[in-house]
């Protein structure tokens, strides 16, 4: 090989070497590119329905009050509230600490305050330890309305750290109030039993059983995909998304409201292994016994 053979080599050679070397890091740098790409689930970590379980918590500890308030139960009134709850009272005023607001709730009972009744219950759980409670309320003295009690679980127990209420009529005289206390929160406890009992047939692959959660004549708006209406096509819907790979589908901050006492409404963020959005409106309904779906709309809001 002559010298100018040798020289042309070597420049072939150098020049490979550098296409390789900027091939490979191309390589590199789009592996790289796509592991970040890569999306993982929300809330991949939380059990499916461990916001109902919380939900459900709280509605335990909400039951306990009005029990206790009911029997006059004074000391165990106050117990439910942290050491440094803030309760405003409307029109009485807010109280600050554990020992004012004893102050307050002391002598109310005394003057023979009971038969407190809580209607059209509203529950947001915020997470693991935190949740927002919202109703109507009755008593034989007056009725109002309570707008926010906001219970936090502190030592391993639900309580009160902040409630917000207001007295909207006081009678004159008292009134018999013969209503079941926690009708509504009984009522609420068994929607969610119900949602749960869903969300599990979905994800052991049961889309014929998520099926029959729908009654005959409901109404499914799934967006962006087209609406469906009637018992069979929202059955078929399910069995086909799970047909498609879809599971893991878990509730995420989900609001419970009870509209009537056979009427509630579900909403919540959710995810699942192949995407994640809204539910704007689960409408569930109590007929002959059973809970079941009439309206059910939800967005997807990312598609992975």
């Amino acid at each position: 090989m002559n010298l100018t053979n040798k020289k042309m080599f070597s420049n072939n050679l150098f020049l490979r070497v550098i296409f390789l070397t900027i091939a490979l890091t191309s390589c590199a740098q789009q592996q790289t590119s796509n592991e970040e790409k890569k999306i993982v689930q929300s809330n991949n970590k939380q059990k499916p329905t461990a916001h109902h379980e919380i939900a459900l918590e709280v509605i335990a500890a909400s039951k306990e009050w009005i029990t206790n308030f009911n029997k006059g139960a004074k000391e165990n009134i106050i117990g439910s509230y942290a050491e440094t709850a803030v309760m405003s009272a409307m029109p009485f005023g807010v109280y600050e600490g554990i020992e004012k607001i004893k102050g307050f709730w002391v002598p109310f009972v005394e003057s023979g305050a009971t038969d407190l009744v809580y209607t059209k219950l509203s529950i947001q759980v915020a997470n693991e330890k935190t949740a927002f409670l919202s109703a109507n309320w009755s008593m034989n003295v007056g009725k109002g309305i309570i707008y926010n009690e906001k219970w936090e679980k502190l030592n391993e127990k639900w309580v009160l750290t902040y409630d917000n209420f207001e007295v909207q009529e006081k009678y004159e005289t008292p009134r018999e109030n013969s209503k079941n206390p926690i009708a509504s929160h009984i009522a609420m406890e068994e929607l969610i039993h119900t949602s749960i009992a869903w969300t599990s047939n979905f994800n052991n692959g049961k889309g014929n059983i998520c099926g029959e959660g729908y009654f005959e004549n409901a109404t499914m708006n799934p967006v962006p995909f087209p609406s469906v209406t009637g018992k069979k096509g929202i059955e078929n819907f399910w069995i086909k998304l799970i047909a498609d790979g879809a599971n893991n589908l878990i509730y995420s901050t989900p609001k419970f409201e009870m509209v009537t006492a056979n009427s509630g409404i579900l909403s919540s963020d959710w995810s699942m292994n192949i995407g994640e959005g809204k539910i704007y409106n689960e409408k569930w309904e109590k007929k002959d016994g059973k809970w079941k779906l009439s309206y059910d709309e939800f967005k997807v809001v990312t598609q992975y």
